[in-house]
């Protein structure tokens, strides 16, 4: 039997809330596929797994900083974050993962007025 392959490391979503209204604060969820291994675990020989995380999380809007999180390896895999942010105008959100490798995963949804 093939395995059924999951998602690759990195992939990254963005979820928006459908018709954003301007000075509306809205939830967005964002999440990325990676193994967040934290140093401690083994493989099936019993070998040590090294590290492997997701350090930080920066987010901009419209090309500003609004948010940056700093993780550690206790965050479980395929990470997921939600916060509030208010949308006083449209424009690009986007989110960068940087993990322990200096690997950065991106992705940018657009926050658009919609009724």
């Amino acid at each position: 039997m093939t395995p059924v392959a999951g998602p690759l490391t990195g992939d990254a979503r963005i979820l928006l809330p459908p018709g954003i209204q301007k000075d509306s604060v809205i939830y967005v969820r964002a999440l990325v596929a990676h193994p967040m291994y934290t140093g401690f675990s083994r493989d099936e020989n019993g070998a040590l797994i090294p590290e492997y995380y997701i350090k930080t999380v920066e987010i901009t809007y419209g090309g500003r900083r609004v948010a940056r999180f700093t993780w550690t390896s206790g965050i479980s895999r395929d990470p997921y974050v939600a916060f509030p942010l208010r949308a006083p105008h449209e424009g690009p959100l986007h989110i960068a993962w940087t993990d322990t490798k200096g690997r950065v995963y991106t992705q940018t949804a657009a926050i658009a007025f919609g009724g």
